[in-house]
């Protein structure tokens, strides 16, 4: 007769249960009161024959194929102060961390004034270059002379040698401009800018020349003004996106109501221009896009619903017309981002935090790469006792030393 034991069974006949790698199965004779075991492998193959009272070794399978609790940090790995949160143990990757790279306190630097920085990469301290992208600092910064010293000294949006990428020379006289020499065709440069002579108000024919609002032969009204018109100061023009649709601007007689169409990016008799009228019987309106106005069906084709000051939304996904046009999501707390599912709000925490307490004031407060107690999930608890860490997630194993203690 063939029995098949659990590894509970095993353990109350006195058999290392820890030791087996696959089913263990009793055999009783018959003819004999001895029962004997055999050992198969996890592929059910065959195994060895062991006599429960014989003193022959039992076949085990490779020590290093089983695992003990660990409680000393693997290599790159540390237990470093934190200026904010605690310090977990072993919870600092020493490869990865610009605030302890390679040892605990040894930070990677900024180096703002020279536009470089530094970052962690398998534990040492590399430099790159920093674009700040700020008032008064808006340049792209290379390091095109290859030295570190003076740092990335070259800014390519300006720099007519190294114009959009290092070495990239612009012509003799031909200024960078936003990383590309010279201006489109009609513009001209000045104040290291591009601009439109026949219709800047400020540069009017040419750079400095600015117009007087007031300098013509009428009193326009307030709807308009005089500036620059084909190079021209003098010329009556409106005021921000208004139009002259009736075109009584220009009467010599000064008989004019100014620009009396308020915009013409939205109004549908006026959609991007004077005449161009909408259907809006059939339901367009007059939409303004990236390429001008234009009459459409708002959000037609996009599963998506117009919403006065905010265009078109997914009410289903858009965290911040959620359900409806009036209805956005709470912004999130830390280590969090809000979200909109199925036309209803949640809030999700990023990748590697958990919101473990159940409290949506504090966000997502713990770190589930780090936290022993909250190993890779909330409640996942390592063995805290017997000092186990919990590294990017989860709770450290080690090879069992020779006598099955831990490492």
């Amino acid at each position: 007769m063939t029995k098949v034991l659990s590894l509970m069974s095993v353990r109350k006949v006195g058999l290392a249960a820890s030791a087996l790698a696959g089913t263990v199965i009793l055999i009783t004779s018959c003819t004999s009161p001895v029962d004997r075991f055999i050992f198969l492998d996890d592929a059910g193959g065959g195994g060895v024959f062991v006599e429960p009272d014989s003193e022959a070794p039992i076949a085990t399978p490779d020590a290093a194929s089983l695992l003990c609790v660990g409680t000393t940090c693997p290599e790159g790995f540390a237990t470093c102060a934190k200026q904010n949160g605690p310090a977990y143990k072993c919870g600092t990757d020493l490869k990865r961390d610009t605030d302890h790279c390679g040892a605990c306190g040894n930070k990677c630097l900024h180096y703002g004034r020279i536009h470089m920085t530094s970052r962690c990469v398998e534990g040492g301290c590399e430099l790159e270059c920093w674009s700040p992208k700020s008032p008064g600092d808006e340049g792209e910064w290379r390091n095109c002379n290859g030295r570190v010293d003076d740092g990335c000294e070259v800014d390519i949006h300006s720099d007519a040698k190294n114009c959009g990428a290092c070495g990239n020379a612009c012509a003799n006289g031909t200024p960078c401009i936003e990383g590309k020499c010279g201006c489109p065709a009609g513009q001209i440069v000045c104040d290291g800018a591009c601009t439109d002579p026949l219709h800047d108000d400020f540069n009017c024919g040419g750079c400095g020349i600015m117009c007087d609002p007031g300098d013509g032969a009428c009193n326009l009204p307030w709807t308009a003004y005089y500036g620059c018109g084909n190079g021209v100061c003098g010329t009556p023009k409106c005021q921000g996106t208004r139009g002259d649709c009736n075109q009584d601007l220009g009467d010599p007689q000064c008989n004019t109501d100014g620009c009396e169409v308020e915009d013409i990016a939205f109004d549908p008799d006026n959609c991007g221009g004077c005449g161009i009228k909408c259907k809006t019987e059939d339901g367009e309106m007059c939409i303004n896009g990236s390429n001008g106005s234009y009459c459409a069906v708002q959000c037609v084709g996009k599963g998506m619903t117009f919403c006065p000051l905010l265009g078109c939304r997914d009410f289903l996904n858009d965290p911040t017309a959620c359900g409806s046009c009036t209805n956005g999501c709470p912004e999130a707390g830390p280590n969090q981002l809000r979200a909109c599912r199925k036309g209803l709000c949640a809030l999700d925490c990023l990748p590697g935090f958990g919101d473990c307490n159940g409290d949506p004031s504090d966000g997502c407060e713990t770190n589930l790469l780090a936290h022993p107690g909250n190993c890779g999930a909330c409640g996942n608890a390592c063995d805290v006792t017997a000092g186990q860490p919990c590294i990017h997630g989860k709770c450290l194993m080690t090879e069992c030393s020779a006598d099955g203690g831990v490492n």
